[in-house]
């Protein structure tokens, strides 16, 4: 009798145990999609920035530049990130509609708050808020934090600096609005231009930055940290 109370008190110690780390240990899943013109999206999105959202052990990242996979891999996604310029087909589309809809979160980078898509106005004025049709030269700019009490810039430095494409990124007055978080002063005229910004939508937590040009950008700290600041803030 003694040898099996021991035996089931055993048990429950090691169920004690174990069950906060394995809930712990439970990532979520992040689809991040690629591809293009005129980025290397292979180096910087699928090496770089997948590591970055990875390092913590609170996402698990499926990276993939084949946009006619999109619908069947947003099916097993709990948060998409769009980098990509390149077409996606009908069913890509209506699937990344459903799943901003259902209220799942986005973050697009860079790339993705072109306006790529002429066949799908209703992506930059409903997920963009606007978006970009130039950017100034490749060069070193002064960004600046303007709401620093948002999650998604906690631990960002008020002012910061790195090489890179300073979007023109224009608000589109038909659109429901963003709220900028961080802008990007010009070299050439001074003009401020938002970079990290949040979509307001009915149902889905959305951010645009529009940062990530090379390696500038991607490695430097505030860069990875506001990727994974607004990764965790659309993911909760």
């Amino acid at each position: 009798m003694k040898h099996m109370m021991k035996l089931f008190l055993g048990l429950a110690l090691l169920v004690t145990a174990v069950s906060p780390t394995v809930a712990q240990t439970k990532s979520l899943r992040v689809l991040m999609v690629g591809g293009g013109s005129s980025h290397d999206f292979d180096r910087w999105y699928r090496q770089e920035d997948v590591k970055t959202i990875e390092q913590g052990g609170a996402f698990n990242v499926r990276y993939t530049d084949r946009t006619d996979s999109v619908a069947h891999y947003l099916k097993q996604a709990d948060v998409l990130v769009l980098t990509n310029n390149q077409p996606i087909p009908d069913d890509g589309k209506r699937a990344i509609t459903k799943f901003i809809e259902k209220g799942k979160g986005v973050v697009l980078l860079h790339a993705a708050v072109w306006y790529n898509w002429e066949d799908w106005p209703a992506y930059n004025l409903n997920y963009v808020g606007g978006g970009s049709k130039s950017h100034e030269k490749f060069q070193p700019f002064k960004n600046y934090v303007v709401n620093a009490a948002h999650p998604i810039t906690q631990g960002v430095p008020k002012k910061f600096e790195f090489a890179d494409e300073l979007y023109r990124h224009v608000f589109d007055p038909n659109a429901k609005g963003i709220s900028v978080l961080v802008i990007g002063q010009s070299k050439e005229t001074d003009e401020v231009y938002p970079v990290v910004y949040t979509v307001k939508h009915r149902k889905a937590k959305i951010v645009g930055i529009t940062l990530g040009h090379d390696e500038h950008s991607h490695e430097h700290e505030a860069y990875k940290k506001l990727l994974i600041n607004a990764i965790n803030w659309v993911a909760n």
